[in-house]
């Protein structure tokens, strides 16, 4: 049994894990939130060391009982409770580190692991990757995890603020190319133009149209 339950400290030390997986989705994943959380890799250390559970885990082999077992352990009624806690820290971690899809293992995970995967034996059929999101874009919160209400106008702002956030730099790359092309229309213009009037001024006429002969007067306005 183990000795004690996981401390407030351990779980904000799982939370501080920048990676969602740094290798092989295994127990033997050194500095992984995924593998820290579930509780195969120490959560002092992240450092993996199957000897010992920790997190997740932990609390599993405290309750002892049906839920010690890995056949079993769904029917038990502390179980439900147990899991939407555990999610509620992978909740946490989402909004804290906002990970891209990409960031979950395409690759290499156990058998019905992989980012594409559907989860079975579930119905309708979902993908793992389609569950990598804030519990909010999936229809739900934790009333303990819920932050300040935002005006409307806020909230619509939100997902196109964290677009920009994601391709800022393609923006500022766009918005210096666009001014230096503006600058070079700008001043191939001013330049033809400048050159037009140079011409016209050039070319006036030496002699004065006749029906303008009637106008001219040698006389003095004075």
């Amino acid at each position: 049994m183990t000795p004690r339950l996981p401390s407030s400290a351990e779980v904000e030390f799982c939370l501080s894990l920048t990676q969602y997986e740094s290798g092989s989705m295994d127990k033997m994943a050194n500095y992984s939130f995924r593998n820290t959380l579930e509780g195969f890799a120490d959560p002092q250390t992240a450092i993996s060391n199957i000897s010992q559970s920790g997190l997740h885990n932990a609390l599993h082999i405290y309750m002892n009982g049906s839920m010690s077992q890995v056949q079993g352990s769904a029917n038990d009624p502390i179980f439900v409770l147990h899991h939407a806690f555990v999610d509620s820290i992978f909740e946490q971690w989402l909004r804290r580190h906002r990970p891209m899809l990409e960031v979950y293992p395409a690759a290499n995970a156990p058998i019905g692991h992989n980012r594409e995967n559907y989860m079975v034996p579930f119905i309708p059929l979902y993908r793992n990757g389609e569950f990598f999101k804030p519990s909010r874009e999936l229809g739900y919160d934790y009333d303990y995890l819920q932050e300040p209400a935002l005006d409307s106008f806020q909230e619509f702002l939100i997902p196109y603020l964290e677009q920009a956030r994601q391709i800022w730099a393609w923006l500022v790359g766009a918005a210096v190319v666009g001014g230096i092309v503006t600058a070079v229309l700008t001043g191939l213009i001013l330049a033809c133009r400048k050159k037009r009037r140079g011409t016209s001024s050039e070319i006036q006429p030496l002699l004065i149209e006749s029906e303008d002969y009637n106008n001219v007067t040698y006389q003095s306005n004075f």
